[in-house]
């Protein structure tokens, strides 16, 4: 028999996935009973990770009217994306001293199946391993536990992020050619390059963000 923690954490992540995946949409009204038949997890380990997320500001109570999955703050985005930015071009330059040739061939295997998933068009698995790439660029630095610390304040990002694969005029490719660019950079170990490389990969938060707004527009608050 699973432990009832077990349940909890399982009905915590496969909420939080369908709340970053916007299987459950920004704005929706959602309940314990719909989510216990569609997760077919008891009513009690829902209840406590309905909790949990609140806490994470995904879900959100309106009294005298119910559960709402949250909005999307465009701040919290912004801010997501600076501190992103700040942490990585220190992150990217020691990892581009201490990576070893093992470590270059696993990035490169995260390239190459991400682009395979590109080819798919499959977008759960692009996502998680664009997330993969970075954290193991932090792991290689030594910085794993900062990556650890960042992913509550991803949140927000990270949801603006899986919706942006879902915005035709949006290339995956731009993604890709920054991580193949970003991995050249390594196997050279060019410190010099490597910043500017990830600063430019992570401003073009700010010119995704025009799109993505304007293809979800009920998705966001400010």
């Amino acid at each position: 028999m699973l432990n009832p923690t077990n349940f909890q954490s399982q009905a915590y992540e496969s909420i939080k996935e369908l709340i970053l995946t916007a299987k459950l949409i920004p704005g929706q009204k959602i309940s314990e009973k719909e989510l216990e038949q569609r997760l077919t997890i008891g009513r009690t380990p829902i209840r406590e990770a309905i909790i949990r997320l609140r806490r994470e500001a995904l879900i959100h109570v309106v009294p005298q009217s119910g559960t709402y999955i949250s909005k999307i703050s465009i701040k919290q985005i912004e801010e997501a994306r600076f501190v992103r930015e700040t942490l990585e071009k220190e992150v990217f330059v020691a990892a581009c001293q201490a990576v070893t040739e093992e470590q270059l061939k696993e990035l490169e295997k995260l390239v190459i199946l991400q682009r395979t998933y590109a080819q798919l068009k499959d977008e759960i698995e692009f996502f998680q391993l664009d997330e993969a790439f970075h954290q193991l660029i932090y792991k290689i630095a030594d910085k794993e536990n900062v990556w650890n610390w960042l992913q509550t304040i991803n949140l927000p990002l990270n949801r603006f992020r899986f919706l942006r694969l879902e915005v035709e005029e949006l290339s995956w490719e731009i993604i890709l050619r920054d991580h193949e660019e970003i991995l050249a950079t390594l196997k050279e170990k060019d410190q010099a390059k490597i910043a500017p490389l990830v600063g430019q990969h992570i401003d073009v938060i700010d010119n995704d963000l025009i799109f993505v707004e304007k293809a979800f527009p009920d998705y966001f608050t400010e």
